[in-house]
């Protein structure tokens, strides 16, 4: 089995007594009776594609003469699960040896006039060529190191893939040394361990992730800045694949620069899609400007940018790929922003394919960006910055209000009279007002529906909790158990009613 982001097998056969016309007369003939489909045919070599099966989704076949030697190659079109071809290369060598075979043995007698008819069929131009293979530098990818290394046509993706991998292992090493700052913080001081979380989110935010409060905020940095970040180890790797695979097949054909600015164009769309569709969370990785790459390629793909056998099986190869990849499944896949990386790519695509067609790849990357800044300023403008953090905070005040307020109410007893009058005028009525302004402002924040509907009732609540303790002050002032008696339980009541409809609002998700 051959192995790697293209796998592929390769194989030297010395022509001998063939001259180079005689040798591709028979290889052409092995392919039609095959029936892979030739995109290339000249006196230096022949490129053709396997059928589509459920075994496979296209190989590209080539014979390529040098030096009075054939170098015959099966590739996989498409991004192979595990880096394996799963024999398929060489299945394909051994049925075109046998071919070729069978064709020699048929042709035996005719071979010269049968060369000389073909030879002299060879249109005068052709729409791709050995120096400008339908793959790109993907066939140029022949080990491990070579996917690191900038070359020409393959210059930027390198560059993007170290980068990634520099800002990856630095920021880890950033993280690990917070962590054991906070670590060391919340082991000294137990009431920090609630906040450890938000500590956390804290550190993420200060390495340049993602986050809709500070994008919506201003941070708009952010866009570019969580496309190079990354949670783990494996989003890295997988992502950084999927980068070298595409980055290797559409760098050289759409040009370095117009590439580099549709990947950080797309990704900035994919970002701000992100931060709009979230109302909360962290997010960043580059997946979303990668699946923007992948849509320029789709788009390439819908015209005829490439030969039309190259084309059918890059399109197949390349569609099974992003299906398989943008299915909505999973809840820690951020697919808004797949699939505006998508969208967006396949846009800047059609415009890059046209910036080539009418030779004006200058004004690609200007159109790419007028593009993305009105998005971008649009969603900016239009989507509301929500309030989530202050939420937790005032949620946090109102349990420690409400817990303060009920050892006072219904503890103490053991405080005379006028200890008690004394520590309800003092302490306990002035929290009963901080509770009651903490549940007016609740309702006041700006929240996603479902938090917005748990706000007010939760407002609600403390509202008639203010009333409730004011009513059992008043009871006590007064000596009197019957007077407020029925607006006590009314209070309770509605509390109690309040926080069952705030359960079915948490349990139904809505």
């Amino acid at each position: 089995m051959a192995w790697g982001i293209s796998p592929r097998k390769i194989a030297i056969i010395p022509l001998n007594e063939y001259s180079a016309d005689h040798y591709l007369t028979l290889v052409y003939h092995a392919f039609n009776n095959l029936g892979w489909r030739i995109g290339y045919f000249n006196t230096d070599g022949i490129i053709a594609y396997t059928n589509i099966s459920w075994a496979s989704y296209a190989e590209e076949l080539s014979v390529h003469i040098v030096n009075n030697q054939a170098i015959i190659k099966s590739e996989c079109v498409g991004y192979q699960g595990l880096f394996t071809d799963y024999e398929k290369n060489e299945k394909n060598l051994e049925l075109l040896y046998g071919e070729i075979t069978y064709v020699e043995y048929h042709l035996k007698q005719n071979l010269q006039e049968t060369t000389r008819e073909l030879m002299d069929n060879i249109p005068d131009r052709q729409f791709i060529s050995f120096d400008n293979p339908p793959l790109g530098y993907k066939e140029k990818l022949r080990s491990f190191l070579s996917a690191f290394v900038p070359n020409k046509g393959y210059t930027i993706t390198p560059v993007l893939v170290l980068s990634n991998i520099a800002v990856y292992l630095i920021s880890m090493i950033i993280m690990a040394a917070m962590a054991v700052a906070l670590s060391m913080q919340t082991a000294q001081h137990a009431n920090l361990q609630q906040n450890a979380v938000h500590n956390w989110e804290d550190i993420y935010l200060s390495l340049g992730f993602g986050s809709r409060t500070q994008v919506l905020s201003g941070q708009v940095w952010r866009l570019v800045t969580n496309t190079f970040l990354h949670f783990s180890i494996m989003h890295i790797a997988g992502n950084m694949i999927a980068l070298i695979y595409i980055g290797s097949l559409i760098e050289c054909k759409i040009g370095r620069w117009n590439y580099l600015f549709i990947y950080l164009m797309t990704g900035v769309f994919a970002s701000i899609t992100s931060v709009i569709w979230h109302d909360q969370g962290i997010s960043a990785g580059a997946s979303g400007a990668i699946f923007g790459l992948f849509g320029v390629l789709l788009a390439l793909l819908s015209t005829t940018f490439y030969e039309t056998n190259a084309r059918r099986a890059l399109l197949i190869s390349t569609t099974i790929f992003v299906a398989y990849n943008i299915i909505p499944i999973g809840r820690q896949i951020d697919h808004a922003a797949h699939f505006s990386g998508l969208i967006s790519g396949y846009a800047f695509g059609w415009i890059a394919y046209w910036g080539i067609k009418y030779q004006k790849q200058n004004l690609v990357a200007a159109a790419a960006l007028l593009i993305t800044v009105v998005y971008t300023s649009t969603c900016i403008w239009l989507a509301p910055i929500y309030e989530l953090k202050e939420l937790q905070q005032l949620s946090d005040r109102t349990q420690k209000l409400s817990i303060t307020l009920a050892n006072d109410f219904y503890r103490n007893y053991e405080l005379t009279h006028d200890q008690r009058l004394a520590m309800f005028k003092n302490k306990a009525l002035p929290e009963i007002d901080s509770l009651r302004k903490v549940g007016i402002r609740i309702d006041k924040l700006s929240l996603p529906k479902k938090q917005k509907q748990i706000a007010t009732i939760k407002s609600k609540i403390i509202l008639e909790e203010c009333k409730l303790y004011t009513l059992i002050y008043k009871e006590f002032i007064d000596n009197d158990r019957v007077k407020y008696r029925n607006e006590i339980n009314s209070a309770t009541q509605k509390i109690n009613t309040l926080r069952i409809e705030w359960g079915k609002i948490e349990e139904n998700g809505d």
